[in-house]
């Protein structure tokens, strides 16, 4: 039995929605056994953390691991600026096992104005094969040589090409993600783990022991061996096939399936679908099914019990899911309880908003896109107009509409740094929308324990739950200011799972 001292514990009240402070917490056998209890004797190991200050420990409730690992270090272009950086950075990028294989870049980020190219690639990698994912996942860029190999349909969908009908190296839509699952392919099965453990590693350090792996593009027979390696890692993983097949994951023991069942793509590599054009090109996206496809994948989750996700960003794919939804839950929350779910949900209506409250549809959002693109003249002016800018990640009115909302940070598109991410929230570029440092600390801790079937195991500082514990330097409820905070330990299951140094 432990009895933690010296800080300052937060315990989520559920009738005030606050988190309030309390002197000490017991832990027995890596369960909380009572808060300000004062038990002294023979068995019981004192523990002082110096004046710290002690919260649940927190979720990411949208992360790639394996991407998260891999793009560390000499793969990683997200430090890019101009066109002269994206360069150099690619040449940088090793070379092993026959692949190339670098991600993260950004040119709303750049200063120079000008868009990243295949160029790089054919000056250094020209003999590999060598694949470059933008930030968002949902376009990527080849050199001749791994064209050649990919060996694509002449009418797939997503090839760009220039004026002479010649490919230039950027691949879209279908074209893009057969691209990028090759590529995963080629990745030995021991340098993803090894990956996936950097990424665990990453994720204590900065507090996340929750974390909602998005497992994307492998062959139906594979999933059951990457859920294995997910429950093998030192976190609480919640592993999200996402395949539009309930049925797959009832069959391994998953109460929900979908996350990135992408309805459509992103906004930065214009694949996102809107309702209306793009401020910067004459087109709108695109959904990837039809009302009736999608029917089917709601149907067989909700007669199954199994909670059923996708990926929204655009308006038209927002409203594509909540039509979807209003026929199979004929607008009322699901008679079986399954926690349905939209991940991201960037621009949407006051209809929608309240659509999902009514129906009982989880929000898993990343405050940290704001943070990124909606600054003057961004990614989202560029691609959006100011407009509808304004409206976007409605941390407030998803709030006041009373619809279950979630923190993730979809690693490696964000910092997997939920610090950053609540943050965010206290910053939104909308003054209406933000939420307040306790809100934020709830999206997540207990709402994303709710998201994940867990509010009776862990996400709260209470008797009975398990003694998942993050400890930091400073209070950010005092402050305003969680970037501000250091994470000192993360604990799971009573002992310490990560330590500052």
């Amino acid at each position: 039995m432990k009895l933690l001292l010296n800080a300052r514990f937060y315990s989520f009240d559920t009738a005030t929605g606050q988190f309030v402070p309390y002197d000490s917490l017991l832990v027995d056998d890596g369960r909380i056994a009572g808060l300000d209890e004062t038990p002294r004797g023979i068995g019981i190991e004192l523990v002082d953390l110096g004046g710290a200050v002690v919260f649940p420990a927190f979720a990411d409730c949208h992360v790639h691991l394996t991407d998260t690992g891999y793009f560390l270090g000499s793969r990683d272009l997200g430090h890019t600026r101009s066109h002269d950086d994206f360069v150099r950075a690619v040449q940088q990028i090793p070379e092993e096992d026959g692949i190339v294989l670098g991600g993260q870049y950004d040119e709303s980020r750049w200063a120079d104005g000008r868009v990243a190219d295949a160029a790089p690639l054919e000056r250094f990698h020209g003999g590999a094969r060598a694949l470059l994912s933008r930030i968002d996942g949902h376009s990527c860029i080849v050199n001749q040589r791994t064209l050649e190999w990919l060996d694509l349909p002449g009418d797939i969908e997503g090839i760009e090409r220039d004026g002479d009908g010649h490919p230039t190296g950027k691949l879209f839509l279908a074209a893009n993600w057969r691209a990028q699952a090759a590529f995963l392919a080629q990745i030995p099965l021991a340098t993803r783990r090894d990956a996936e453990r950097r990424a665990v590693d990453l994720a204590l350090s900065r507090g996340a022991l929750h974390l909602h792996a998005q497992l994307v593009g492998f062959a139906r027979d594979d999933y059951a061996r990457e859920v294995d390696a997910m429950r093998a890692l030192p976190a609480k993983i919640h592993s999200k096939i996402c395949e539009p097949d309930a049925a797959l994951a009832q069959q391994l023991g998953l109460p929900y399936v979908g996350g990135d069942v992408f309805l459509e793509g992103s906004i930065g590599s214009r694949t996102a679908a809107l309702v209306h054009p793009y401020a910067d090109a004459p087109t709108k996206g695109a959904l990837r099914f039809t009302d009736d496809e999608l029917l089917g994948y709601y149907s067989q989750a909700e007669a199954l019990g199994i909670a059923a996700g996708v990926h929204a960003i655009g308006d038209a794919a927002i409203e594509q899911s909540l039509r979807v939804w209003e026929r199979v839950l004929a607008g009322k929350p699901s008679p079986r309880g399954c926690r349905h779910f939209i991940e991201h949900f960037e621009i949407a209506t006051q209809e929608h908003i309240e659509a999902c409250a009514r129906m009982g549809i989880a929000l898993s959002m990343q405050p940290q896109f704001d943070a990124l693109w909606a600054n003057p003249d961004g990614m989202y002016d560029v691609r959006l107009g100011n407009e509808r800018k304004r409206t976007m990640n409605a941390f407030g009115r998803i709030e006041r509409a009373g619809a279950l909302l979630c923190g993730g940070d979809d690693s490696p598109v964000c910092a997997l740094d939920p610090l950053a991410g609540m943050q965010a929230i206290l910053e939104h570029h909308e003054p209406s929308e933000r939420l307040s440092a306790n809100r934020a600390l709830a999206m997540y801790t207990i709402n994303a324990a709710c998201f994940g079937y867990a509010e009776e195991e862990t996400g709260n500082l209470a008797p009975g739950l398990a003694a998942d514990l993050v400890v930091l330097d400073r209070d950010p409820l005092e402050i305003d200011d969680f970037t501000s905070c250091e994470i000192l330990a993360t604990w799971k299951d009573g002992e310490v799972a990560y330590a500052a140094s």
